[in-house]
Formats: structure tokens, sequence, C-alpha cells
């Protein structure tokens, strides 16, 4: 029996044992990493993922002096939909909301859940009129879905802001999110005052 050779063999075989195990450990990390940016319902980049996300393209857009854009929105009387068919339909509204903005943007934007029925969306080195493009494929998404929602409607106000290095050079991730959220509650606040877009609830009455 020759017993080098199977020390090799035993030695190979640990060696492969060893690097499976590092593969797994490594593929373990990630999904983690991955699970902990990720907002559990929806399934976009939770906040404190997001707002990381955010500050480093804010960074970029400083040094390459690229507009950045952001989005802040808000699923219009989410409560209400809440109270009259329950938290169940209420969450079905979230994930739907976040799926429709997922799917209408960019490779190169992103979503944020900020927390309960707000949502951030970041559009990195582009413009106004290029945001508009997205925007319409996403109120054309809203639309197909009240055509077919006897129930409610769903609205969401938005508040769109962009930066420029040339216009506003001292200016944090913070403000930026504010400015956009002051022109979201703007239009919401213009919502709140047509009695007609309140009345969403039994369509068919």
């Amino acid at each position: 029996m020759n017993y080098e050779n199977m020390d090799k063999e035993i030695l190979i075989k640990i060696l492969r044992q060893k690097d499976d195990k590092l593969k797994r450990l490594s593929l373990e990390n990630e999904k983690l990493k991955y699970y902990a940016s990720i907002d559990a319902m929806t399934g976009v980049l939770n906040r404190r993922a997001g707002l990381v996300l955010l500050d480093k393209e804010f960074n970029l857009s400083k040094i390459n002096n690229k507009s950045l854009m952001v989005c802040f929105i808000d699923v219009d009387r989410l409560k209400i939909i809440n109270d009259n068919f329950g938290h169940e339909e209420g969450d079905k509204v979230l994930i739907r909301v976040a799926k429709i903005l997922s799917k209408s943007i960019r490779k190169t934007d992103f979503v944020v859940r900020m927390g309960g029925d707000e949502f951030l969306v970041v559009f990195p080195e582009t413009t106004m009129k290029e945001v508009n493009k997205v925007w319409y494929r996403i109120c054309s998404k809203v639309d197909n879905i009240n055509r077919n929602n006897n129930s409610y409607n769903l609205s969401l106000s938005y508040g769109f802001y962009e930066y420029n290095k040339e216009i506003e050079k001292e200016m944090s991730i913070n403000d930026l999110i504010q400015k956009a959220d002051s022109e979201m509650y703007k239009k919401k606040l213009k919502k709140r005052r047509n009695f007609k877009d309140m009345c969403i609830i039994n369509k068919k009455s």
C-alpha cells in the first residue's frame, strides 16, 4: 500500500471540503448582507441601506458635476384603506406600489422604503426631462390598476427635487430629501382640498 499517495488524497479531500465550506460561508454572508439591506415587506431597499447608497451617489454627483434627482412619494389615504378593507389590503397596496416603482425605473435608479407609506426614488446623473418619462410609466401603471379596482383608487402624492452642484454647493442628503418631501406635501394639500379626490371608497356607488 502506498501511504504517501493515500496521504495526498486525504489532504486534497480535506482541502476541497475546506474550500466548499468557505464558499458556503461566503454565500451565506452575501445573503445576510442582501437581506439586511432589503425591506422585508416590499422587497425594495430599506431606509438604512437606501440612505447609504444615496450618500454615495450624492458625493459622486458633486465630484462629477452631474445632476441628481430624488422623488419623495407618499401613498395617499392608506389609513382609510386599512380602516375599510383591513391592514392586509393596506400591505398589498404598499407591495403593489413598490413593484410599480421598481419596474418603472431604469437600471441606474433605485427605490427606498423610507417607512410606513413613504418611498424615495433616486435618479443618479439625470435631469427632470428624463425623469418625466419614468414618472409617466408609473402613472400609466397606477391608472391600469384603478381601472380594475372597483373599491378604491390607488393614488400617489410625489415631489421631485433636482440637485445641481453649481446652484447649491452647501447641501446634505437630509436637505435633499426634505426639499423633495416639501414638494410632495404641497401636492398632497391640493388633493385634500378636492372633495372628489377624497371619495375613494365604494367607487360603484
